[in-house]
Formats: C-alpha cells, sequence, structure tokens
C-alpha cells in the first residue's frame, strides 16, 4: 500500500482570546531510519516569529524542538523499521478587530532507506491545506474554515516542494 497521510480529528477551536483548529495528521513509514520531514507553511500575513509573509517556510527545519507538533518524529529518530507517526496540530490566531488570515500547509515526508540501501528513488506522501480565519470591526470570528486538500503520494529520487504541485 503507498504511503499517504490520513487527515483526522479535525475540530474547532475557539476560546476567549483565540480562534482556529485542531487536527491530526497520520502518516506510516515502511522505515523510520533515514526519513524525511517538511512542513511548510505560508501565512498571508506577518506573525510574532519573524516569518516572512507570502513565503514557504519549513517550520520543521526552523522550530523542529519547539513546536509540539514535531514530538513523534523526534521521539523515533532512532526507530528502524516500519512505524506510524501523527502530528497533533493547534493552528489559531488571536480574536482582534479586523483580525483575518489565511494560512497554507504542505507537508511532505519521505520514507527512510530500503533494506538494501538504496537512496535512488523513495515513497513520499504530500499533505495540503488551507486555513480561513476572519474576526469582524468587535473581534468576534465571522470566517472559520480549514480546508483539506486530497493527500498525493508517489515515488522519485526528488521529494516534491510545495510549489511543484498545482495550488487549490
Amino acid at each position: 500500500m503507498p504511503m499517504q497521510f490520513h487527515f483526522t480529528d479535525l475540530s474547532l477551536h475557539h476560546d476567549e482570546v483565540q480562534v482556529g483548529h485542531r487536527f491530526t495528521l497520520r502518516v506510516g513509514l515502511s522505515q523510520r531510519r533515514g526519513a524525511q520531514l517538511a512542513w511548510f507553511e505560508r501565512n498571508d500575513r506577518h506573525d510574532n516569529r519573524d516569518i516572512p509573509q507570502d513565503t514557504w517556510v519549513d517550520m520543521h527545519r526552523l522550530f523542529a524542538t519547539d513546536l509540539p507538533v514535531f514530538q513523534s518524529w523526534l521521539d523515533t529518530t532512532v526507530d528502524n523499521g516500519r512505524t506510524e507517526l501523527e502530528f497533533p496540530a493547534l493552528s489559531c490566531m488571536p480574536l482582534q478587530p479586523y483580525a483575518r488570515r489565511t494560512l497554507e500547509w504542505c507537508v511532505v515526508v519521505v520514507d527512510g532507506e530500503d533494506e538494501h540501501g538504496d537512496d535512488d528513488s523513495r515513497e513520499w506522501a504530500m499533505w495540503r491545506g488551507v486555513q480561513e480565519l476572519a474576526c469582524d470591526g468587535e473581534g468576534r470570528v465571522i470566517t472559520h474554515t480549514l480546508t483539506p486538500a486530497q493527500p498525493l503520494h508517489g515515488r522519485s529520487d526528488q521529494p516534491p516542494h510545495p510549489d511543484d504541485r498545482p495550488q487549490y
């Protein structure tokens, strides 16, 4: 069975200070050793981490040890063999008058080395999603959506990048 993402547990998150979504991405790897993860995000607004807007940024590369979503990946770095990983995510923005944000994800996982050490071609899986959030002039939520795309999977010697795939 080809490696692919499963998008589960989508729920709205709304408390007195922020609004957003919780969700889980799940992927099975044939071989964890040597596997690769790229968790790209593109945000149409500046945020508090000095990340450029409207630019794909690999959050795993920049914040792997700081963000809880990557904990299962970090906990299995020495595992050799088949494993299933879950990425529980929470993505929110502050409730403020006229606040709005569009956040895109493109998450790519490349399977680890096969038993023969063949690095030329590996299985990969990609998941994409778009979150749109907006508040009115009083800070009440007026837009609260997260739209996942159909997961993609394939096999190649070069893992895909967000700009390699068509947009929504």
